[in-house]
């Protein structure tokens, strides 16, 4: 899905100016910064299983400390960014798979080589396999990336010169950092307007997220780009589930909204789930031809012995591709050693040959589905940004192809209905698989993100890709600490590590959680495998559509991974997503012109994503120390109008980006 030519913008320094890029003090910082929030990430992804994108707070900072030092530039403080946003997505991917081993009593404390050795190679996976995406989704295609695009305008505000630009940014940002406190900090206003009902047999309504993040981004996105999303939305919550609720009725003993989350969650996120995986692997070979040209570029350099960096400008150099080669290669050894001493330890006792097979299998399947989960995470945050990125759906899809096979393999030798130690050793070297996957997904999403904010300010792209490296590296090391020290504090889901912990204080670890289940449930026969297989038919039918579309020349495709996410997802962040498409539709209405010319828009919906961004990072800090309530005003009587003060505010906001969006820049 290739977006206008006409939203893609010159970078901010030229590529005939070359600025320090990598210096000491953006390594030290950024490194630091990794650190920090991987910790703060680590906490509040096991507490609500959400995280908060980091590469515009780390902008801030960063903009915050180098301007102290007269030849700082925004090229530096943009390498800050790409580093530190390392710990976040690096803790993200290992803390909805890894706990799950502690979940399932595999594991009674986190192994710490175990631990930096998953993280490590999912990492560099992630950031090589990135590589050649980065010219078919952010040169090729020019996928609209909003948190790339936001972190781009945030590093620019800072060096524009342009007043009127910097105060809509700074406005904007202010606005919904401001609402976002009052909603997560406060908790003074709602976090969602929902009102659902029982009608005869079945269940309707609706509901939309008060999130100004998601706004911001449904508006870089735009309407048309969220067609097929908003059908599988309809799809889901308009048919699917009032049929469902139908025919077997409500949970009991719950509100409506909240029965009907709990039947999605439980039954139609698997239906997500198969979309996802025939999805996911359809997106990939669409982009073969893409990358398989990248790739003979690649290989006709090192054939002709001459450098890429010879006949490309520098905005345009990746790191080169023998490099890549070279890196996958060389973690082909730590990937077998990890799978290798899982098998052994877990003593199946079916023979050499089933083990050898079993442990091969497992190095070389771990690489190609990290590769398709990283094209995946590549595209899907291209569209719809970091916060929306299903990477439970992705690693959930792995997890079943992983499992099928390693059943196939194993179930002639041995009878996991009886053997159930041996299955719960089969079940915890699919997580050890699935935190790899996870891990590159997450990494790949991320790097593609930063790599369009550095497109947008003229960064280098090798230097981001080997920094980004680099800050995998510093977070792998420290990650298995804070994961042990935090499940020592409070305790994971159901299990305190000493006898006088107080189960409340648990950190529900909600991905984690999922995941110990499903491939235990896969052992056993209980996954609702008719959910599964239907969503796969699904996707078969979109994507019969969208090549139809195609061949037609149609203005209007439908991407099945936006289908997908349109089933995936919860209905009031389809509906978020919606609310700022609408408001890009209207100023292209008003203006007689295409969104890329109506730049203050732009500006304007990056700074709000920007706002929520930075307050929940700072929040995040003082969670992880204190508890999510520390900032809580207790007003009596104000609970009952919390919403309502929400929706009112989110509607002053959406306003505010109207009017911004029909301003021209300057």
């Amino acid at each position: 899905m290739a977006f206008s030519e006409s939203n893609r913008q010159e970078p901010f320094v030229p590529a005939s100016t070359a600025l320090p890029e990598i210096t000491f003090r953006a390594l030290v910082l950024g490194i630091v910064l990794a650190v920090i929030l991987a910790a703060s990430t680590t906490y509040i992804g096991l507490k609500i299983a959400r995280t908060i994108a980091a590469s515009i707070p780390a902008a801030l900072i960063s903009m915050l400390v180098l301007r102290r030092f007269r030849n700082a530039n925004i090229l530096e403080n943009n390498m800050v960014q790409t580093i530190a946003s390392a710990g976040e997505v690096v803790a993200a991917g290992v803390i909805f798979t890894l706990p799950a081993l502690i979940i399932m009593g595999y594991w009674q404390s986190f192994d710490y080589f175990q631990t930096a050795l998953i993280t490590i190679i999912g990492g560099i996976l992630g950031v090589l396999f990135s590589v050649p995406l980065r010219r078919t989704m952010i040169v090729k295609d020019n996928l609209p990336y909003p948190e790339g695009i936001a972190t781009g305008e945030v590093l620019k505000a800072g060096e524009d010169t342009n007043k009127g630009s910097a105060r809509v940014l700074l406005f904007s940002s202010v606005f919904s950092g401001f609402f976002a406190f009052l909603q997560t900090g406060l908790k003074v206003i709602g976090e969602q307007v929902q009102y659902w009902t029982q009608l005869g047999y079945t269940a309707i309504g609706g509901s939309l997220m008060l999130s100004p993040a998601l706004m911001g981004a449904g508006y870089i996105v735009g309407i048309r780009g969220l067609v097929s999303f908003i059908v599988g939305g309809i799809l889901t919550w308009g048919i699917a589930m009032p049929f469902y609720v139908a025919t077997h009725g409500l949970p009991e003993g719950q509100e409506v909204g909240s029965a009907l989350a709990v039947i999605h969650k439980s039954h139609f996120r698997y239906v997500g789930v198969g979309v996802l995986a025939v999805g996911g692997l359809w997106s990939v070979i669409s982009l073969m031809n893409q990358i398989v040209s990248a790739f003979k570029s690649s290989f006709a350099a090192m054939k002709s012995h001459r450098s890429e960096f010879d006949s490309t400008l520098r905005t345009d150099r990746d790191l080169p591709f023998q490099y890549v080669i070279i890196g996958v290669l060389l973690l082909v050894i730590p990937t077998f050693f990890l799978f290798f001493t899982m098998v052994k330890d877990a003593n199946f006792n079916v023979g050499d040959q089933i083990f050898w097979i079993t442990v091969i299998f497992a190095t070389v399947f771990a690489l190609i589905v990290s590769f398709v989960a990283a094209a995946i995470a590549a595209y899907i945050v291209g569209v719809v940004g970091t916060t929306s990125l299903p990477i439970s759906g992705i690693t959930i899809a792995a997890i079943i192809a992983f499992s099928s096979f390693l059943l196939l393999l194993l179930s002639p030798h041995i009878d996991f209905s009886v053997n159930t130690d041996l299955a719960l050793k089969a079940a915890a070297l699919v997580i050890i698989f699935a935190a790899v996957v996870c891990v590159a997904a997450a990494v790949s999403g991320d790097n593609m993100q930063d790599l369009k904010a550095g497109q947008l300010v003229g960064a280098t792209p090798w230097k981001q890709q080997l920094m980004l490296a680099v800050g995998v590296v510093a977070s792998a090391l420290v990650i298995p600490f804070i994961l042990q020290t935090t499940f020592l504090a409070y305790g994971i889901a159901d299990v305190l590590p000493r006898p006088d912990m107080n189960p409340q204080h648990a950190l529900p670890a909600p991905q984690a959680a999922l995941m110990a289940t499903i491939p235990k449930g896969f052992f056993d026969g209980k996954l609702p495998w008719n959910m599964i297989l239907g969503g796969a038919g699904l996707s078969v039918i979109a994507i019969i559509l969208d090549v139809m579309l195609k061949r037609l020349n149609s203005s209007v495709r439908f991407p099945v991974m936006l289908f997908a996410l349109g089933i995936y997802l919860p209905f009031g962040y389809i509906t978020a997503f919606c609310v700022g498409g609408v408001i890009q539709a209207l100023v292209e209405i008003w203006n007689k012109s295409p969104t890329s010319e109506t730049s203050q828009g732009i500006l304007c919906a990056s700074g709000i994503i920007a706002g929520e961004a930075i307050v929940g990072a700072i929040l995040t800090i003082f969670f992880a120390y204190k508890s999510t309530e520390v900032f809580a005003l207790k007003i009596e009587g104000l609970a009952s109008f919390d919403a309502l003060m929400g929706f009112l505010l989110y509607l002053g906001l959406a306003a505010y980006l109207y009017k911004q969006g029909k301003n021209k820049k300057g």
